[in-house]
């Protein structure tokens, strides 16, 4: 059973859980309206750190500011505060650093398209060289859904005993290149967000960095209670990569596997993504009906903070931890007339609840979507339990326990996988199986003719998502529907999408000349490449995206055989894809099965 050792939010309102959890109960919200940020043209309404502040912080840690960037400051205040609260030793090898972010440093292409801040991969290693962890750090770019993902992978890892203790650190900080990008879309409102209301316009933006730090249940005898991980989940909709269902399909696979041992009586609240806009608010109310959790009471919580990206996913389960534990169903602030076609159990005041689980829910762009369940068990020896809590245990804990952890820390899961498939594509060649060709074509396009068939969609897409999918092309297109609709795709670079990155940045640098695309800067989230296979393909199982400072393959194996433990796909399409330019590019494919 993975268990949550300590936690920390900084935010704008606060840098301790407890100074937010506070704040969000005397209804501050951190939101500012109407201002302008970095030298954008229009005025809009979003949470910003004290950047003074910031400084003051790290200078009271002796942090070498020079060091670290604005974004890689924050994540290590927030892990600072949440390790010395765990009291574990972050250099140990048997800790393992998760990082989820969406953009990282993207910031710096605006003064050198070739910066090497820009990769996420070394923010990671730099933010886990500072605890002195030996271990090589995944980051995970999942775009909105990456807090959540984060937290999926360290579940994983654990159960597997292949690590004894995850810090799961989320950070993103704003910039011109995210809020223009949103701009573009038309997505931001200039004033505060209203969740799921009638006349809700638009999303607001927000900074943030929160940590979580999980443990195998042994690690944490001393707790009065525990708050485990009950029950997770991720699926595409395999819809649109930048509008998400009409029917609600991933977000409802996604509850349907959370609530399966599960009660829905039991459930106290899900805290839905509630972004206000006008497509996400409507597909999760539509999901939430179809998986039957419509008298369940739902609230989401931006209106405090804005759309925190990398960091919403981990803030936002955080204060529902905290909500639950004074027996709280937070507000959802902005609220107040009902604007989705199914009418969801919303308030804008606080209520209190006597349940002990809940469901924490989200969706992004690439057709991504997440949960995570957890559950609030007491100790055998805590005046509060009771029967009644003691078979919410049983029931909400069933499936980890059954998963067979190994507590001396070797991986003996039982999981094998085999080969079925693999390819691999250079700009001089491609071999795939036992079959090797040479060749010299002038671009990715010319290869799709070559090697592809019939599907125009490819010509909209960048060069990332172009390389992935010709590669997933030839290897999935023999297989039968039913199969591939269970696929999971779970794919890693060194760079993200950065060659994207700095096309996008050239349409915003010149305010003269200012054109920020949507069409672009939709495809500047990496993951975008995973849904643009899932939707050739119908894949409604788990799309990721993970980012490493190299190819790794003893880790990456780890993580997508640990996907078998909490997921059932069929199969996994899974490997490294990296484009740099025309000459420079690389997709090294497997689609692998389990043997057991």
């Amino acid at each position: 059973m993975i268990t949550i050792l300590s936690h920390n939010i900084t935010s704008p309102l606060g840098f301790t859980s407890q100074e937010n959890f506070e704040a969000i109960l005397d209804g501050k919200s951190a939101l500012r309206r109407n201002i302008s940020c970095f030298g954008l043209p229009e005025k809009v309404c979003a949470s910003l750190f004290d950047r003074d502040t910031i400084e003051s912080k790290v200078a009271a840690l002796d942090i070498d500011s020079s060091r670290y960037t604005f974004f890689e400051k924050i994540a290590i205040l927030s892990a600072t505060d949440a390790i010395a609260s765990a009291g574990i030793d972050p250099s140990s090898d048997d800790v393992i650093f998760i990082i989820s972010s969406t953009k990282g440093n993207v910031d710096y292409l605006e003064f050198d398209e070739y910066d090497e801040r820009c990769f996420l991969s070394g923010s990671a290693k730099k933010i886990a060289d500072y605890f002195r962890n030996p271990n090589i750090p995944v980051t995970v770019s999942n775009a909105c859904i990456s807090g959540l993902s984060a937290q999926i992978l360290a579940e994983r890892l654990l159960i597997s005993g292949q690590y004894r203790t995850a810090v799961v650190i989320g950070a993103d900080t704003l910039s011109k290149f995210i809020i223009s990008g949103f701009q573009s879309f038309m997505a931001l409102s200039a004033t505060e967000c209203r969740p799921y209301d009638k006349w809700r316009n638009g999303l607001n933006l927000g900074e943030a960095a929160a940590t979580l730090v999980f443990s195998r249940l042994d690690d944490n005898k001393s707790a009065n209670y525990r708050w485990h991980l009950a029950s997770t989940s991720s699926h595409n909709d395999a819809n649109h990569i930048s509008g998400p269902s009409r029917t609600g399909q991933g977000a409802y696979l996604v509850l349907k596997d959370l609530i399966k041992d599960c009660d829905i009586d039991d459930i106290a609240f899900i805290n839905a993504h509630g972004t206000s806009t006008l497509y996400n608010d409507e597909m999760e109310s539509i999901a939430i009906h179809r998986a039957g959790l419509d008298k369940v009471p739902v609230n989401g919580l931006k209106g405090f903070y804005g759309h925190t990206l990398g960091a919403a996913g981990i803030v936002e389960t955080i204060l529902s931890t905290m909500a639950l534990d004074k027996g709280l169903i937070l507000p959802t602030r902005g609220y107040s007339e009902p604007g989705t076609s199914r009418e969801l159990n919303l308030d804008s005041k606080l209520r209190k609840t006597n349940g002990r689980t809940f469901i924490k829910l989200l969706s992004g762009f690439g057709g991504s979507n997440a949960g995570v369940r957890f559950i609030k068990t007491l100790s055998p020896d805590s005046s509060d339990s009771t029967e009644a809590s003691a078979s919410q245990a049983e029931k909400g804990l069933k499936r980890i326990d059954n998963a067979a952890i190994n507590r001396d820390g070797n991986d003996t899961t039982g999981i094998n996988t085999r080969v079925i498939d693999e390819i691999i594509i250079t700009p001089t060649g491609i071999k795939h199986g036992d079959r090797s060709e040479d060749w010299n074509v002038d671009s990715l396009t010319e290869l799709y003719r070559e090697k592809c068939g019939n599907y125009p969609k490819f010509f909209k897409m960048d060069n990332l998502c172009k390389l992935g999918f010709i590669a997933s092309e030839i290897i999935l297109s023999d297989f039968p529907k039913e199969e591939k609709e269970k696929c999971a795709v779970i794919l890693f670079n060194r760079d993200g999408s950065l060659n994207t990155d700095r096309n996008y940045m050239k349409t915003i640098c010149d305010t003269t000349n200012f054109f920020p695309s949507p069409a672009t800067f939709v495809y500047t989230l990496a993951n975008i490449v995973t849904g643009e296979i899932a939707i050739r393909h119908k894949i409604f199982g788990e799309t990721s995206f993970y980012i490493l400072d190299k190819e790794e393959a003893e880790l990456q194996n780890k993580i997508v055989t640990s996907t078998f433990l909490t997921s059932s796909p069929k199969m996994i399409l899974t490997g490294w894809v990296e484009y740099e330019n025309c000459h420079d590019y690389y997709a090294h494919f497997q689609l692998i099965k389990p043997t057991t």
